[in-house]
């Protein structure tokens, strides 16, 4: 059974560099998670969203730049960094379409009001005779 150890700010420190690096190392959208199964079978490091090592590496999370949001669910981190930050989404444009909330299958208004190349709709003719 896992005892019930605070971590140094040394090791909070370490484990906040990890999740760091996997979210913008990995992520192809700025998401991700850390199981605190995964940090427990990496460093030995007992974390959950109810104890006080969990409290203090939330903690010292929210403090990085990189981190845009975060939240401690009851099994793992779930967090997203900022776009600057990750670095698969800097190369690859639908990447970043994505974490900007954009389909490229979309049909996105322009700057400027053009006239529908088919011509008048029917409806539009229809309009137009019972005037």
């Amino acid at each position: 059974m896992k005892g019930k150890v605070n971590m140094d700010k040394n090791k909070i420190r370490q484990l906040a560099d990890y999740a760091i690096n996997e979210c913008c190392d990995h992520s192809e959208d700025c998401y991700w998670t850390i199981s605190y199964d995964e940090l427990y079978y990496h460093f030995g490091a007992e974390v959950s969203d109810t104890n006080e090592n969990g409290r203090l590496l939330e903690e010292e999370l929210r403090q990085r730049e990189e981190i845009n949001e975060l939240i401690m669910t009851e099994d793992c981190i779930e967090m997203t960094c900022h776009l600057q930050y990750c670095h698969n989404c800097q190369g690859n444009p639908v990447s970043l379409l994505s974490v900007l909330g954009c389909n490229i299958y979309d049909e996105h208004e322009t700057e400027h009001d053009h006239e529908p190349a088919h011509g008048s709709s029917d409806e539009d003719q229809t309009r137009e005779m019972s005037m």
